[in-house]
């Protein structure tokens, strides 16, 4: 998957960048490359990208938990847009993978080495021992060539020492917010 980032560079000229609220206290900056026009109308089924995701998180992290709620949020988000998902990547429209990923396990200038870009979030201004930088990468893949066709790089703050349904929950809206630019395909 890694690998499949550093084409990233080349589709980087359609990048755009937003901020977005997701609560009263947390806010996520985003780097958007690609455009979801026409993907209603061209694409109805998706399957997980090899290898899917891909998580640089503290050993004191449940990695298999955190890869659940994030698989089961962008599902059900994508379910709830009228798209179906798929076993067989060879009958996908299109192929999603994500990566996540906090401060101290993965530097901008990593995320840089591995996406081609990076959002530039600044945490100078708050205590490290409370809070961190968190990433998180979305990617719809082209089944066949396995190059992407848009994807997002999202970053914000992450607070320290959360309970398990408080990151669940933080988990779901960022998805959410990455996600709220697909189009539907179901009318709402």
């Amino acid at each position: 998957m890694i690998k499949q980032f550093m084409t990233f560079i080349l589709v980087f000229i359609l990048a755009g960048c937003t901020t977005t609220e997701y609560n009263n206290s947390n806010r996520i900056t985003k780097v958007v490359t690609g455009d979801l026009t026409h993907y209603p109308q061209q694409n109805s089924t998706f399957a997980w990208y090899p290898s899917h995701s891909k998580t640089f998180l503290p050993d004191s992290a449940n990695k298999t938990l955190f890869t659940r709620y994030t698989t089961s949020a962008i599902t059900r988000i994508m379910q709830d847009k009228g798209y179906t998902l798929v076993d067989d990547i060879q009958q996908a429209d299109f192929l999603v993978g994500y990566g996540l990923a906090i401060e101290s396990e993965l530097s901008d200038d990593e995320i840089f080495d591995k996406v081609g870009t990076t959002v530039g979030l600044s945490l100078n201004h708050l205590d490290p021992e409370q809070f961190q930088k968190g990433s998180a990468f979305i990617a719809f893949y082209q089944p066949l060539t396995l190059q992407p066709e848009w994807q997002v790089l999202a970053q914000g703050i992450t607070e320290n020492n959360k309970s398990e349904q408080v990151r669940k929950n933080t988990i779901y809206a960022v998805m959410l917010s990455i996600l709220n630019q697909v189009p539907s395909r179901v009318a709402k």
